[in-house]
């Protein structure tokens, strides 16, 4: 009998309140007079969610969310109002820019300060220290002052430690868009093989593209509440919708405001299509039929490299299928002038209903969205009277049956 797996975090209607005061002498007059003169500011209120060891959580959320409270409560830096998280193993985290760093030591010291504090003992930091040093690419400085690092440098030092030390949870907080895109990709890479380890990542970002690459599951907050929390492909669906009806909402407001002048994207998606395999434009599409999305794309700058992806869902944002040309394990496109990009679908296994593709292209690393793309309603029709999204291959065996074991 195979054993429970553990969770490695279990968050239980976490809610985090600050008192705010107006004016500092009313911290003074509270104390003296026993009345209240502070203002209740709810960052979060009843979160409650649980990560399998081995799990992918990602966490998303506009400005104000309480993204960063939550990190700071899952790492012991806070303490919640009320609720409580349990972890389990070492947990390592890299949250605001620099914290956790003494400005006055050198990076080799507050290698082994940060070390220390993960729990590491001197003779393993010893040990680690050369391959933190070589991940972080700071050899030339790595002996000055924090102090005189740039942004960059400070998150190439925490990511290579925290991700040095064998953490058995590691939480990433959106520091790491502040490096270099070659160096982002060299951490999605490392977070990709602890991924791959079993290890457990809570990972919070506005790239979508990282979200829907690293995290299986998604958190999506909402002013302090969750909004959403499920499969990473439909939160993030319902995410963007809400993004889109806020700034339609706001776009209607302000209908009577004089025009601003909008830049282009690099590369623009023009067209998408739905052709069958002899390339005649599709209407409705049967079940099982071949099909192929042709998507049309301009290129308004120098030619520029970067990847296309694809989702199928329902209207309401439920997904049901995406995949990437980087997933793919596909090279980078060079965008250049007009292009034509096909996704091929042998044999489409989606039953009965109406669907929409959104199509976007990002930057070579999958990194950044340059441009996304829904395309018009479709229908699929089925013969089938299953229910659900997908025709799955099957049949049925009734008792007194003859087995094959």
């Amino acid at each position: 009998m195979r054993g429970k797996i553990l969770d490695a975090v279990e968050a239980e209607k976490l809610t985090k309140q600050y008192r705010v005061y107006l004016r500092p002498f009313d911290r003074l007059k509270e104390a003296v007079t026993r009345r209240p003169f502070h203002e209740i500011v709810e960052a979060l209120n009843d979160v409650s969610f649980r990560v399998t060891s081995g799990g992918s959580l990602g966490i998303i959320g506009e400005n104000g969310a309480g993204k960063s409270t939550l990190l700071k409560i899952l790492a012991g830096t806070v303490r919640p109002t009320s609720g409580k998280v349990v972890k389990r193993g070492r947990v390592a985290a890299l949250l605001e820019l620099g914290s956790g760093f003494h400005s006055e030591f050198s990076g080799r010291q507050n290698i082994y300060l940060n070390a220390a504090l993960l729990g590491l003992g001197e003779e393993e930091i010893k040990e680690q220290e050369p391959a933190i040093i070589r991940f972080s690419e700071l050899g030339d400085v790595i002996d000055r002052p924090v102090k005189t690092y740039s942004s960059g440098m400070y998150v190439r030092l925490g990511f290579s430690i925290a991700t040095s030390v064998d953490p058995d949870v590691l939480i990433i907080d959106e520091a790491l868009s502040v490096g270099d895109q070659r160096f982002q990709q060299k951490c999605v890479d490392r977070m990709t093989k602890f991924r791959e380890a079993g290890k457990t990542i809570i990972f919070c970002s506005h790239s979508m593209y990282l979200i829907n690459e690293l995290c299986a599951d998604t958190l999506w907050l909402h002013k302090g509440g969750i909004g959403d929390y499920g499969k990473t492909p439909r939160v993030v669906s319902e995410y963007l919708a809400s993004l889109k009806r806020g700034a339609e909402n706001e776009g209607a407001e302000n209908k009577a405001a004089s025009p601003k002048s909008v830049s282009l994207p690099e590369v623009v998606i023009e067209d998408i299509r739905l052709v069958d395999d002899k390339g005649k434009r599709l209407e409705n599409i049967r079940q099982f039929q071949a099909v192929v999305v042709q998507i049309k794309t301009v290129c308004t700058g120098p030619p520029l490299k970067g990847h296309v992806g694809i989702e199928i869902g329902q209207p309401d944002g439920q997904s049901v299928f995406g995949t990437t040309t980087k997933i793919a394990g596909l090279r980078p496109i060079e965008f250049a002038d007009e292009q034509i990009v096909e996704l091929v679908i042998p044999s489409i296994p989606i039953l009965g209903g109406a669907y929409r593709a959104i199509v976007s292209v990002g930057d070579e690393h999958a990194l950044r969205l340059i441009h996304q793309v829904s395309s018009a309603p479709f229908t699929i029709e089925s013969d089938r009277p299953e229910f659900g999204m997908v025709w799955i291959e099957h049949h049925w065996r009734l008792p007194n049956t003859p087995r094959a074991f």
